[in-house]
């Protein structure tokens, strides 16, 4: 009995993911002309920052984001559940303020230096870093250079529970000298 629950869980988050590919097709989105292509599945559970899809993306890239799933913003609340769009609530304690609190969103980070202080022995990261909305299904145009985190819309993330499924849908171009 707990194999078929497991399977219709499986099939109920799987499905939709595989649909959205076809999605894809039938509306015209075939990069293999402009570049490589991509496909990466990534689990986002909810009570850590943020997750390291293990994309370098450059400044100008498509990606295509289709998330399922659904999370607790505070583990045990069953007021708090919430899917990849989030919970309608907006507040000055998450990262994208104007958002839904718990909706997927995704950042682009890049390490400009690393330096010791001297003094303390402290480390000091000059860093840049550009978050967006993601939620359910989203088209986005990478706003620079770096490595492609996602994560949820909260700061404090430690009580969260559950996990978004998200299937990425990218292609690199070509720069001068170098395939990306």
């Amino acid at each position: 009995m707990r194999e078929k629950k497991t399977a219709l869980a499986l099939s109920c988050i799987w499905i939709p993911v595989i649909l959205f590919g076809f999605f894809l097709q039938a509306k015209g989105f075939d990069v293999r002309a402009k570049g490589r292509q991509e496909g990466l599945e990534i689990s986002v559970l909810s009570n850590v920052d943020w997750t390291d899809t293990g994309l370098d993306v450059v400044e100008g890239q498509q990606i295509i984001f289709r998330a399922v799933g659904q999370i607790s913003l505070q583990k045990g609340n069953p007021v708090t559940y919430c899917g990849p769009d989030g919970y309608n609530y907006q507040s000055l304690q998450q990262p994208l303020q104007n958002q839904n609190i718990g909706a997927l969103i995704g950042k682009v980070y890049f390490l400009i230096s690393l330096e010791i202080d001297e003094e303390t022995g402290e480390e000091i990261r000059n860093e840049r870093e550009e978050i967006f909305y993601i939620g359910s299904a989203s088209r986005v145009t990478i706003p620079m250079d770096g490595r492609l985190y996602l994560g949820v819309n909260e700061n404090l993330v430690v009580d969260n529970d559950g996990v978004f499924h998200v299937l990425i849908y990218s292609y690199r171009q070509e720069r001068a000298g170098s395939l990306l």
